[in-house]
């Protein structure tokens, strides 16, 4: 059994990547394609520099991933007709769809959580996770 706050912290960030990468195996999607799709607004464009910062990632890396979406049907692109440097992404309905699954099954995760806790425990949990965000960010 674990005692120690910081060895729960990293047990539970092991097991939550774990899930995460189940997910993306389950969607053949890498890493930086998981963050892309799910760093977009349904309906909404956003320059792909942005993008590659939502992703973590340098704008030459960020286009690699981009034109990855793009192949995929993911994403798709548009050039901005008063700057025709600025290219656009957007999600197609394809990208759409999977990230209604991705949050489909991070809902299903969460509700096996919540179905082992009563009210109190959920609502004490919210509070300690955000006292500990608190504690480790530096604000």
């Amino acid at each position: 059994m674990r005692y120690n706050i910081i060895d729960q912290i990293f047990h539970l960030k092991s097991v939550c990547i774990s899930k995460e990468e189940n997910i993306r195996k389950e969607l053949g999607l890498s890493p930086a394609e998981f963050r892309g799709i799910m760093a977009m607004v349904q309906g909404s464009d956003i320059p792909c520099s942005l993008l590659s910062r939502k992703m973590g990632l340098s704008v030459s890396r960020g286009s690699r991933v981009t034109d990855k979406l793009l192949k995929g049907g993911y994403l798709k692109l548009t050039r901005n007709e008063s700057d025709k440097r600025v290219i656009s992404a957007a999600l197609t309905d394809k990208g759409f769809s999977v990230q209604l699954k991705i949050h489909q099954m991070f809902e299903n995760c969460e509700r096996m959580i919540m179905n082992k806790m009563s009210e109190d425990e959920i609502k004490a949990l919210k509070r300690s996770l955000i006292k500990i965000s608190d504690c480790i960010i530096d604000k």
